[in-house]
């Protein structure tokens, strides 16, 4: 019996294979991962929120520290101000966006009449009958109340819907507190927990994990204040231009896009699709197409002049990679996941440019300095 070699897999078939088992492991990781973070909500958006606050308060805190401040101290001011600056705010945006509503009502409640009789008799043409059936059919979804034993049903979804809210409410009261205290300690003793992390590791893995974890700070909160700033001029630019325009809710409207800030790309949209239907109903067809024209020029002060000085390298992604991040984001996790999603891209992709670094090449990739801020090191040429 003349012997054979066995057959052999091809080069590229078990090149092919020893890959795909690596990525449907890694991809069943995140997997667990993201299935695991889901079901623990009450602490993952307390840590997240408490990162992002935390990249805005430690420069200050870290400021006075440095001008002979105790840690303890200068965390309690620094969050002192903050809080008192957000109540101020709150006291003057309330009453003045509630004192605007009313008017606005009654021009709404006009144009909502103009817009039938344009239906009816412009160009369309369409049946009186037909549009009031179309306005019956929404009120009558508004007020779910409909039809006999309508009183009853209401009444229950009332009960049921004010049970949600209160625990919707005592929900959110017990994230915010959270969220704050988290807050607090990683301001305060952040650099602390840090470096009990690396002293449970050996001193080589402490290094590599140390340049990592200084790189995707510096993403996070390059990105947090570069966003801040980035979102706190667009806001003043859009604010400034509605009051020329006489938009009214001009303080709800500039709260809204500052915050669409962190919503790249579809925040902008968002808080000028808001702005243009408030200048429709309040001041008709022309005023809306000049805010659009505005959020346009906006959108362009934002991408070519105010994002590159004030995000710098903290978020160098390609326009389709932050709108599929988003997509993904929101997909997963809702509204929280869209608001995480480009963050967490950017440090992603600096922790994996971090780890294709070689070890050792250039020097380290961080120090700390006196105050425990990790800085990257001066290269020194040989």
């Amino acid at each position: 019996m003349s012997g054979s070699s066995p057959s052999r897999v091809p080069a590229w078939l078990e090149t092919s294979a020893a890959i795909s088992w690596r990525v449907l492991v890694l991809a069943a990781a995140a997997i667990l991962t993201v299935v695991a973070l889901a079901n623990l909500t009450v602490v993952v958006i307390p840590v997240i929120g408490a990162l992002f606050i935390s990249a805005i308060f430690v420069p200050p805190a870290r400021w006075l520290k440095r001008h002979g401040w105790p840690p303890l101290a200068a965390t309690w001011a620094v969050f002192l101000v903050a809080m008192a600056g957000v109540a101020g705010m709150g006291l003057w945006l309330v009453p003045t966006v509630g004192a605007q509503f009313g008017p606005l009502g009654h021009t709404l409640a006009d144009s909502l009449g103009s817009v039938r009789h344009w239906l009816v008799h412009g160009p369309l043409h369409l049946r009186g009958q037909e549009v009031d059936r179309y306005i019956n059919e929404a009120r009558d979804r508004l007020t779910g109340a409909a039809g006999s034993g309508g009183l009853l049903i209401g009444g229950g979804r009332i009960l049921q819907g004010a049970a949600s809210g209160l625990r919707l409410v005592v929900h959110l009261l017990a994230t915010l507190a959270l969220t704050v205290v988290v807050s607090f300690f990683f301001v305060k003793d952040g650099h602390a927990m840090g470096e009990w992390f690396l002293a449970q590791l050996q001193p080589g893995t402490a290094s590599r994990v140390q340049a990592i974890g200084t790189r995707a700070w510096a993403t996070l909160s390059g990105y947090v204040r570069g966003t801040a700033i980035n979102g706190l001029v667009n806001a003043i630019l859009m604010s400034l231009g509605l009051v020329l325009l006489g938009v009214p809710l001009v303080p709800a409207i500039g709260v809204l896009t500052f915050f669409g800030g962190f919503f790249p790309i579809v925040g902008a949209f968002v808080s000028g699709a808001v702005a243009a239907l408030v200048a429709l109903v309040a001041k008709g067809p022309a005023a809306a197409l000049l805010v659009v024209g505005l959020t346009v020029v906006i959108h362009h002060v934002e991408g070519y002049l105010v994002g590159p000085f004030v995000l710098g390298r903290a978020l160098r992604l390609h326009p389709v990679v932050v709108l599929l991040a988003l997509a993904a984001g929101g997909t997963v996790a809702g509204v929280l996941g869209a608001f995480i999603a480009v963050p967490v891209t950017a440090v992603t992709v600096a922790i994996v440019d971090e780890l294709r670094r070689p070890e050792g090449a250039g020097g380290p990739a961080a120090v700390a300095d006196a105050d425990g801020e990790l800085r990257p090191a001066r290269q020194t040429s040989a």
